[in-house]
């Protein structure tokens, strides 16, 4: 068939864990005149996201009046959806596309009014539709492609040489960034707005008896059966999922947290793996930008050894731009969370974990949290912010760092 076309290391007594960076890092940075809205001198030499996260994080903290307007996290308007259904997002799917198949001709002979034998009328068959995945800005998720699409078939023939109606495409709207791969090659990436991929496409009508008429043979008594459509299997991903993935162990808070920051409505409740699927919830700011943040389920030591849920929620992770580790300080040494965490990605894909990320220290209001708050700020380097996801405590200072990560990302990949 062929193809369609289509980490640690220790340092004394303190334990410092190595803060991967983008690949741009290195880079010099001169988009960042003014940090937070408070104005700087322009950055002259070279600097990382960890460094930038710190200084804007201390100023978020400390002055929240100067920040910009573009990281101003705003609350919605909209209150919590009240619908008994519960929407996850989906991000890969397994899809069957077959194409349409095209009608048949007609073998039909005329009889009129006084001419018994006016000759063959059989009229060809339409053609059948293609399948066809066309990219649309403002789509996020895969639910609503089915595993299996079939597109219309043609129409069959008709005699007074009244040829078969073809059959309309089937357009299924995909986000912006799906690929689709056959056999494990990829086959197509929808990169732009308006952006199309013929995955299966309709055969063609077959011809009538009228078709065949010639000098010799006046009278054929033969016609052709419509093209089948093709039929390919594919696998259907998102490159990219949200701007922001939290990634944590079970029960750590991140359903919460993401109750506490957006419209989301994960399930809550006090046992592991309560989250079974990823949900995505949306943050808006002051200059009317969204970002997409995902409550990936929970990770435990072994994922990518398939362990717990596996290897299907480290592909969750994949997905998104900039991390951030939400860790249960009220647990006792919770940077050994963080090290676990960051093992379980680097062992899944090399690199994974060098995307911007940060620290969420969450559940600040139980007690002892605030003694392993001291503790993990004395044993990482990263930026940290403590937070209590169910009580609503420091939101806004991160709201306002994820802005900042999602922006130095954007313009590195730039």
């Amino acid at each position: 068939m062929q193809l369609p076309i289509r980490i640690l290391f220790l340092k004394s007594s303190r334990l410092v864990i190595q803060s991967y960076c983008h690949s741009a890092e290195a880079k010099l940075i001169r988009n960042y005149s003014v940090i937070g809205g408070v104005s700087s001198a322009v950055v002259t030499k070279c600097s990382t996201w960890k460094d930038l996260a710190k200084t804007f994080l201390e100023k978020a903290t400390n002055n929240p009046d100067s920040l910009e307007n573009k990281y101003i996290p705003m609350k919605s308007s909209k209150g919590k959806s009240k619908a008994s259904e519960v929407r996850h997002i989906v991000d890969y799917r397994k899809i069957r596309a077959v194409g349409g198949n095209g009608g048949d001709g007609c073998i039909s002979f005329l009889s009129v009014f006084k001419v018994e034998k006016a000759g063959p009328d059989g009229g060809d068959g339409g053609n059948g539709g293609h399948v066809v995945f066309q990219a649309k800005e403002g789509m996020r998720s895969l639910a609503h492609v089915s595993s299996y699409t079939h597109a219309p078939n043609g129409e069959q023939g008709s005699h007074k040489d009244c040829h078969g109606r073809s059959a309309d495409n089937l357009v299924v709207k995909v986000p912006i960034g799906t690929t689709f791969k056959y056999n494990g090659f990829t086959v197509a990436s929808l990169e732009e707005d308006g952006s199309m991929f013929v995955a299966a496409r309709g055969g063609a009508g077959g011809k009538g008896n009228a078709f065949f008429t010639t000098d010799v043979d006046q009278a054929p008594r033969v016609s052709e059966f419509g093209g089948k459509g093709e039929m390919f299997e594919y696998e259907v991903e998102l490159k990219t999922m949200a701007d922001v993935g939290l990634i944590g162990f079970p029960n750590a808070g991140k359903s919460t947290l993401l109750r506490a920051i957006s419209r989301a409505r994960p399930k809550v409740a006090s046992y592991p793996f309560t989250t079974l699927h990823p949900y995505v919830g949306m943050i808006q700011y002051g200059d009317h930008h969204q970002l997409a943040v995902a409550d990936i389920p929970g990770l435990i030591e072994g994922a990518h050894r398939n362990r717990g849920l596996g290897i299907d929620f480290l592909r969750h992770i994949e997905r998104c731009s900039c991390l951030l580790y939400v860790l249960d300080v009220s647990q006792p040494d919770p940077w050994r969370q963080l090290e676990i965490l960051m093992h379980e990605l680097e062992q899944y894909q090399k690199g994974l974990s060098q995307r911007p990320h940060a620290i969420v220290a969450n559940k600040i209001d139980l007690p002892n949290s605030e003694e392993n708050v001291a503790d993990l700020t004395k044993m990482i380097d990263l930026p940290i912010v403590p937070v209590s996801a169910k009580m609503g405590q420091q939101l806004v200072p991160l709201l306002s760092l994820l802005r900042l990560l999602v922006d130095y990302n954007g313009e590195s990949v730039d």
